[in-house]
């Protein structure tokens, strides 16, 4: 199963409030909230973090508006099963993990410098960049267990799209590309389980979502 899609707690009442630092010459506005989920916060600086990270990992993307409001949605999303991934405990990821998780990023940014210049474009050190990984290994494990349980094809049905398919597998027997379809058959179940299971935890969740803004 691929990894699916598919990361400072506060009181709500500062929800609807900018986050102010006082600097000599002013107090000058430097984040804000943008959504609490059950009490976590996700902030500005936050979502800019995100979309960085996914702008340098997977580009082809200009930072719209829409793409903004999606990067939020799939941050929030995000928070709800990393909440459930630690009340629940179905899953665990160790710091010796989370730690191969930042090498494996690191050999994938191909050189040390890189990997410093990374770290400096994304306002992040080391160990926070640890710890964001290890939350992402964290909520991917839980989704495995929790959802993948649901997940499961059979070969049947595996045949069966291959039947229906044929065009799509023109010279190949089944045998060949049975584990292709059912990978992608219990990629397509995961994502259908996770938008339902997402879905019941939202109705449960108290979310409160400020304006983008300008």
């Amino acid at each position: 199963m691929g990894r699916m899609r598919v990361s400072k707690i506060l009181s709500v009442a500062l929800l609807i409030l900018p986050l102010f630092l006082a600097i000599p010459s002013a107090a000058e506005q430097i984040d804000r909230i943008l959504a609490s989920v059950n009490n976590d916060v996700i902030t500005l600086s936050d979502l800019r973090q995100a979309m960085a990270f996914n702008s340098t990992f997977s580009p082809g993307r200009e930072s719209t508006r829409k793409l903004e409001a999606e990067t939020l949605e799939g941050l929030i999303n995000r928070k709800l099963l990393l909440q459930e991934a630690y009340r629940l405990r179905y899953a665990e990821v160790s710091d010796q993990e989370a730690a191969a998780e930042a090498e494996k990023l690191k050999d994938r940014l191909g050189s040390e410098q890189a990997f410093r210049d990374f770290l400096s474009a994304m306002a992040l050190n080391e160990a926070k960049l640890e710890r964001m990984l290890g939350e992402r290994l964290l909520v991917e494990r839980f989704v495995e267990k929790k959802i993948g349980l649901y997940a499961r094809v059979s070969r049947d049905e595996a045949e069966r799209y291959y039947g229906e398919h044929l065009k799509e597998f023109t010279g190949k027997r089944f045998p060949e590309v049975q584990k292709q379809i059912t990978a992608f058959l219990a990629a397509q179940k995961t994502g259908q389980q996770l938008d339902q299971y997402l879905a019941d935890l939202r109705t449960r969740a108290d979310i409160r979502m400020n304006p983008l803004g300008e």
